[in-house]
């Protein structure tokens, strides 16, 4: 049985063996691709001819098929095909690579990505970045989204210099973009019928709902596609909706990079409960590069602030001690 590395070098060394004729010299190189929260994947590049956008084959699930007694073979057969299928697509994307230095015609493709600021200090080094408390918004250049995903590039620090604008106006951009995705705030117990009935859940984000009226109060806040929706929560016009919409203050569940979780502050839920049950879930049910945190957040009505909850709490008890000690001295002053 071969270790990771050998396996890795075998594909490498006879993946053309799989390949059609216009493989034949192709350079191929196998590189470590860091993903989000610092999960780091292993890919195979595979150029055909001269393109410039050459699609990546990752390698991590095929090797763990491999020691879990596939044919180390029938993987490499696998890594071909996978690459072969890749092909129109990466043409298709090619096409499009000499607009990219074209911001006009790129602004509207922008999105906001979101992630942990602690957990991707190394990822983000080189990309343009803005801070929202325990959050870092990257972007990204969206060049297809469809059914099956989305094809994007990074917006690195070279390419702002390269388009000429600045950090503010990408970010107003990609937000403006966003919403134009769609900006969906469904209730949860809907989104479970329509799984099991079909149907489409309504979308909230413009009504006043009763609260007493809805017996499991959690929503999902998300785009139309479900992706990279996550970051739907940094626009403070949407908070300040979804304050309207609940009629109280909120906490916010970091559920995954693609959609967070409301839930009204209505006296029943408890800040470390909360971040114990998304410490649990991350770990046993988001996959890796997935989570969006492990640190719950409050939204504030009336202003649309959020900030990190169980720091809200401290500094909440700490303006009450010193009220106390204010009032107490007062009257022994007297």
């Amino acid at each position: 049985m071969m270790n990771r590395k050998e396996f890795y070098e075998y594909v490498k060394d006879n993946v053309k063996e799989y390949l059609p004729e216009s493989y034949k010299d192709a350079e191929i190189t196998l590189q470590e691709v860091e993903k989000n929260n610092g999960l780091k994947l292993t890919g195979i590049t595979i150029p055909n001819g001269d393109q410039r956008i050459v699609p990546t084959v990752y390698l991590d699930s095929l090797y763990q098929e491999y020691i879990h007694g596939k044919d180390v073979d029938s993987c490499v057969g696998d890594v071909a095909d996978m690459r072969i299928e890749a092909q129109g697509k990466a043409e298709f994307l090619d096409m499009g690579v000499p607009d990219i230095l074209d911001y006009e015609k790129m602004k509207n493709k922008l999105q906001v990505r979101i992630c942990d600021k602690e957990w991707n200090t190394d990822r983000l080094a080189d990309k343009v970045v803005t801070e929202h408390g325990d959050f870092a918004a990257y972007y990204a250049v969206n060049l297809e989204e469809n059914g099956e995903g989305i094809s994007s590039i990074p917006v690195t620090v070279s390419l702002m210099n390269e388009w000429g604008v600045s950090v503010e106006q990408i970010q107003a951009d990609a937000m403006m973009a966003d919403k134009n995705r769609g900006v969906q705030l469904v209730d949860m117990t809907q989104i479970v019928e329509s799984m099991i009935f079909g149907g489409t859940p309504k979308n909230l984000l413009n009504e006043k709902l009763d609260m007493e009226t809805v017996e499991n109060p959690m929503f999902c806040l998300t785009n139309e596609s479900k992706m990279n929706g996550a970051s739907l929560l940094l626009q403070e016009d949407i908070r300040k909706q979804i304050g309207e919409c609940l009629g109280s203050d909120f906490f916010v569940i970091p559920s995954s990079v693609h959609e967070v979780l409301i839930l009204p502050d209505n006296g029943i839920f408890q800040v470390p409960e909360l971040n114990a049950m998304v410490q649990e879930v991350n770990e046993t049910q988001v996959e890796r590069q997935e989570q969006l945190s492990d640190k719950v957040q409050f939204c504030d009505k009336k202003t649309a602030v959020m900030e990190n909850a169980e720091r809200r709490e401290a500094r909440l008890e700490k303006e009450k001690a010193a009220e106390k000690a204010e009032v107490k001295g007062g009257i022994h002053g007297r």
